[in-house]
């Protein structure tokens, strides 16, 4: 029934109480003595049997144990090869990895290479920038004289010819 097992239970379930039991077996326990032969020795044939079954229990709980570490070597085997692949990918992973750093590691060499020849590049362009500024500088300046040579000339011309015309009359010719 599932309830556990006291003297009280035991009591309840029988219907009789210890001591009517225990009256009983004083009344006719010694009617009983004379008349009972005694227990026989079955220590060889329960030792033999006693033998058989440990024998037979040995071998099961053997089986079982070959049983369970054949199950458990397998699961080992199959954990063993599952991790073996997991290392093998995670190796190729990483393979693939140190060889994609080793290329962005040249690339970036390549790079900052180029980096410096573009600055090279640009520190040259700013000083041919610089000399033609200031060459174009040197050239306007020497446009704004030879303008103003230029004017200077002209005006000298035009005061020669018109000079001896205001200093008398014309030549005749």
């Amino acid at each position: 029934r599932g309830d556990k097992i006291t003297v009280r239970s035991v009591q309840r379930e029988a219907g009789v109480r210890i001591g009517e039991v225990a009256a009983w077996m004083r009344e006719h326990a010694a009617a009983a003595t004379g008349d009972v032969p005694e227990a026989p020795d079955l220590s060889e044939a329960m030792s033999a049997m006693v033998q058989s079954v440990w024998a037979a229990a040995w071998k099961r709980a053997a089986e079982q144990a070959d049983e369970a570490t054949a199950v458990a070597l397998d699961a080992a085997r199959a954990g063993e090869a599952d991790a073996l692949t997991a290392a093998e990918r995670a190796v190729a992973e990483k393979d693939e990895v140190v060889v994609a750093l080793d290329g962005a590691a040249e690339e970036v060499k390549a790079l900052r290479a180029e980096l410096e020849q573009l600055r090279g590049q640009l520190e040259t362009v700013r000083q041919d920038a610089s000399l033609a500024r200031a060459k174009a500088e040197e050239a306007d300046r020497a446009r704004v004289r030879a303008e103003a040579t230029s004017d200077t000339l002209r005006e000298v011309l035009d005061s020669l010819r018109d000079g001896p015309r205001e200093a008398g009359p014309a030549p005749k010719p």
